[in-house]
């Protein structure tokens, strides 16, 4: 018998030499080849086990209320290896289930609060014309400012702008779910700051890897990085494939919708896939250092939140 503990218990025999038994009456296959104990295993494992010996052909009994398998004395070996097989191959499965993440009972004030401070900005600074001092003197992503004069707030700035009204609409509800959803799992002060903090490195990255001169504005590239922080804990979370269906099948088509069209000229897709890939990262790294566990300390939601705020509210500030 084998020496480790287990459901599936697989008995060692001498291996036994037969001559052919297609002669053979059933009294005589009875008494020359016998049913012998091949295995025993609680009724969850019995069933398997009865399943991959039909699959070989191997003639058995299963006993459901001692939990006995025999099968012919002269298929023993036979059952036995692939029982031992069977039991090697699925020792770590299913693997052991990871606790789900706690829900954070998060108001949609914050939310509500962001998303109406881009539908104010937007009144006051009306859709993008170059002559506009919100855009092109001010806030809008400028690679040539930002990389030669060291204008990083338009990095955030630019993110509070949009090119039009239907730009602005469609960002604000498809954000405005996805930053909630966000907010449900990790708390408002954690959400929205991963948010500013993931899009504004996302909008860096493409206009440092840019080679000509690069203008774009669009709240879209922080929900392409809300969707990547989703996907990012999923996975250092050990998920399956079928749990990252939903916000990948989000971002690819929320990309297939805002990342093709390009609003006038002022976004584009390189912004799109950026947040994406850089939120991944930050689900990463707030994964890794539990920075996702603290959505129900209120205290602290509320100064991450604060400073979400504050960083944008700064950046505007230093922008006139």
């Amino acid at each position: 018998m084998t020496g480790q503990p287990s459901a599936l218990t697989v008995w060692r025999m001498n291996s036994l030499d037969f001559s052919d038994p297609s002669g053979w009456t059933d009294e005589e296959a009875e008494t020359a080849d016998p049913w012998v104990l091949a295995a025993k295993a609680d009724p969850g494992g019995l069933r398997d086990c009865s399943l991959v010996l039909s699959a070989m052909g191997i003639a058995h009994q299963a006993d459901r209320r001692t939990g006995a398998l025999l099968v012919r004395r002269s298929r023993s070996r036979q059952a036995m290896t692939e029982l031992r097989a069977f039991r090697e191959e699925n020792r770590d499965w299913p693997p052991p289930e990871l606790p789900a993440p706690p829900f954070v009972r998060s108001s949609g004030w914050p939310t509500l609060l962001l998303l109406g401070g881009l539908i104010v900005l937007h009144a006051a600074s009306g859709p993008w014309h170059d002559d506009s001092p919100w855009f092109n003197k001010a806030g809008a992503l400028n690679s040539q400012a930002v990389m030669e004069q060291g204008q990083w707030w338009r990095l955030l700035t630019a993110l509070t702008l949009h090119a039009d009204l239907g730009h602005l609409v469609g960002n604000c509800v498809i954000g405005g779910v996805m930053a909630q959803l966000l907010c449900k799992l990790l708390g408002s002060g954690t959400a929205w700051l991963a948010m500013l903090l993931t899009a504004a490195f996302a909008n860096f990255l493409n206009i440092a890897l840019r080679t000509e001169p690069h203008y774009s504005v669009g709240f879209s590239t922080a929900v392409f990085s809300a969707i990547g922080i989703f996907c990012g804990r999923q996975i250092m979370g050990g998920a399956f494939v079928r749990q990252l269906l939903l916000p990948l099948g989000a971002g690819i088509g929320l990309l297939a919708m805002l990342g093709a069209g390009n609003e006038g000229g002022r976004t584009d897709l390189g912004a799109h896939l950026f947040g994406l890939a850089c939120g991944l990262g930050s689900g990463f790294v707030l994964r890794l250092a539990k920075l996702d566990q603290q959505g129900r300390h209120a205290l602290t939601q509320r100064l991450l939140l604060a400073a979400a705020v504050a960083l944008l509210a700064g950046s505007w500030l230093q922008a006139f």
